[in-house]
């Protein structure tokens, strides 16, 4: 056998057969460890550990300093995988819990042990399983887990009042903070703090442990969670939009009444540091909702599934790659006018810069979905002149006159592109869609924002028709679509992926980007929550929706007003594809010469 056919069985081994003597019970992403996202593994004995994909170029040393924290671990993680000493791409490597700094360890029980909590007493956890066998959970074995030593099952009887050493599933066993280890110790409330906030109000409540919430509970005005305002905070910005995702002005301005109304609030601006807010449960977002609530499991278990999936296409130079670049809005849609500004005249421009240093500096195809009249031209001037003359690039174009009829023509011309290249050879991963726009949104925010497809408002088999559709070659093609929802999945975890890079080559470029949660699968309009038609029915498996900046905020405005800026912003977008595709630390700093 070749050292090479030795080394691929070696790690196929390491990875595959420890989950045969020891399956695992619970699989979660955990983000909050870094890019690419390991997976916290809790196996049917009760052991923990991760599994992690290396970095492109990295290797064994590098892979437990950022995972481990020290080089040192690095003979460790090798054992556990077999004797491994040279780690392959796309391959996930175990590492045991126990080599984890401190912060990686509570990171992965929070994902593994989302209705467990830390309070001021100690660690309260829900048994998952009480059947007899080797694989129950017994006050032994939780005491093993918490306290380092089974010895200490005692302690939990008397602790819990119990009678007998019978648990039942679903019970909640309080492991007391003076026999606790780490790392569930250090992720316990101060005691004096817990004990003022535990104390109950009007409503009964529930410690949230480890959220940003004080608790959830409930009053004779529904149920709610409770957040203290920090040093600094307002009502708009750390309560709305942090946690109920909406962005819109006019929705803010809505939600802030409301929750100012439940609150019997006087002035929204002068609230104490520390003020306690009953934030309504129907208005959070369902990552922020109780851990045990249907949508919070739901959206758990789609981030889970997405996170773990990324691009692993090397593409140097973007050789093979198709770029399909789509400036939002154009011709009768002006997108949003703000300031005397028309989104659809500088997000074009942006797209024009973004394409011509994508042509010039790379060897990708880049696929633009619309024009401004007959040729590519880049203005030399810093504030754009309006016009109506942009058309979707279909065949034959169509000139916008409809918004809603140009954006379907945009993912049925970018479905289009996508299946020419699969017959032509091309593998899935070599198309990615970036549609690029700036949002109007509260005028606080600024910074850049990315839209991937989510799973929300799932619709199979859509498609338009009518005499403007049928006179289309790309809809005639394939006038209808359909996705599984492993497609969809697939999607919206290459999609976050792209979204990370692009965001990165925006930080790299020292570009703003959206404090608070600036990759999102969805869009809030007052009630109504959807996904761009743009992401929703196209092929494409890596696309996004890019806002650049937000044009209700004054900066953000006379930003986008310079040509510098644009061309900043076009560089910034480059260097983010470059970066998915492999080309790591490249820096896109050409200029792009006005003209065609």
């Amino acid at each position: 056998m070749s050292a090479r056919a030795c080394l691929v069985a070696a790690v196929f081994l390491a990875v595959l057969l420890p989950a045969a003597s020891d399956a695992a019970t619970r699989r979660m992403a955990v983000p909050e460890i870094g890019s690419p996202s390991p997976v916290a593994v809790l196996t049917t004995s009760g052991r923990i550990h991760i599994e992690a994909k290396p970095r492109r170029n990295e290797g064994l040393l590098a892979f437990a300093e950022r995972l481990c924290g020290s080089s040192r671990h690095a003979s460790a993680v090798s054992r556990a995988n077999g004797g491994v000493q040279r780690l392959r791409r796309g391959v996930r490597y175990r590492v045991p819990f126990e080599l984890l700094p401190a912060r990686h360890r509570q990171a992965v029980i929070r994902a593994l042990l989302p209705r467990d909590r830390a309070t001021a007493e100690g660690w309260r956890h829900r048994v998952a399983s009480a059947s007899r066998g080797a694989r129950s959970e017994s006050l032994w074995s939780i005491a093993e887990w918490f306290t380092g030593s089974g010895e200490n099952h005692g302690a939990l009887r008397r602790a819990n009042n119990l009678t007998s050493n019978v648990i039942r599933p679903g019970q909640v066993i309080l492991i007391p903070r003076s026999i606790l280890s780490e790392p569930y110790s250090g992720m316990l409330p101060a005691a004096a703090t817990r004990r003022l906030v535990a104390t109950p109000d009007s409503g009964a409540g529930s410690l949230t442990g480890d959220g940003p919430f004080v608790r959830y509970g409930s009053d004779d005005q529904g149920a709610y969670a409770s957040y203290r305002l920090k040093a600094g905070e307002a009502l708009y910005s750390s309560v709305v939009m942090r946690f109920t995702g909406r962005l819109l002005a006019a929705d803010v301005n809505e939600l802030v009444d409301q929750i100012r109304e439940r609150n019997t609030i006087r002035d929204v601006r002068d609230l104490p540091v520390g003020y306690e807010v009953k934030i309504p449960l129907d208005l959070l977002s369902a990552r922020y909702l109780p851990p045990d609530h249907p949508q919070r499991q739901e959206w758990e278990a789609q981030r889970s599934a997405s996170e773990q999936i990324e691009n692993e296409l090397l593409a140097l130079d973007l050789n093979g790659v198709t770029v399909v670049l789509d400036a939002g809005h154009g011709g009768r849609d002006t997108g949003a006018p703000v300031g005397g500004i028309w989104e659809s005249a500088y997000v074009y421009d942006i797209m024009l810069r973004t394409k011509k240093l994508l042509e010039s500096r790379t060897a990708a195809t880049v696929v633009p979905t619309t024009r401004d009249g007959a040729t590519f031209r880049i203005r030399d001037a810093d504030v754009l002149p309006h016009s109506r003359g942009h058309a979707v690039l279909t065949n034959p174009p169509y000139r916008i006159d409809n918004a809603a009829v140009a954006t379907n023509f945009r993912w049925y011309l970018s479905n289009s592109v996508y299946r020419q290249r699969r017959q032509a050879g091309a593998e899935p991963g070599q198309v990615i869609f970036i549609s690029i726009h700036a949002d109007s949104l509260h005028p606080s925010l600024n910074g850049a924002m990315v839209y991937i497809p989510g799973l929300v408002g799932i619709t199979n088999n859509y498609g338009k028709s009518g005499s403007v559709y049928n006179a289309r070659r790309e809809v005639r093609a394939e006038p209808r679509v359909s996705f599984t929802r492993t497609e969809r999945t697939t999607s919206k975890g290459l999609s976050r992926d792209l979204a990370e890079h692009l965001l990165d080559g925006f930080r790299r470029a020292d570009l703003a980007v959206h404090h608070n949660n600036p990759i999102r699968d969805r869009i809030w309009r007052g009630r109504r929550v959807y996904v761009p038609a743009q992401l929703r029915f196209n092929r494409i498996p890596a696309k996004v929706l890019l806002e650049v900046c937000n044009l209700s905020n004054d900066q953000d405005r006379r930003l986008i007003k310079t040509r510098a800026y644009r061309q900043r912003v076009a560089e910034a977008i480059v260097d983010g594809i470059l970066s998915y595709y492999g080309v790591a630390g490249t820096r896109v700093e050409r200029s792009v010469t006005a003209g065609s």
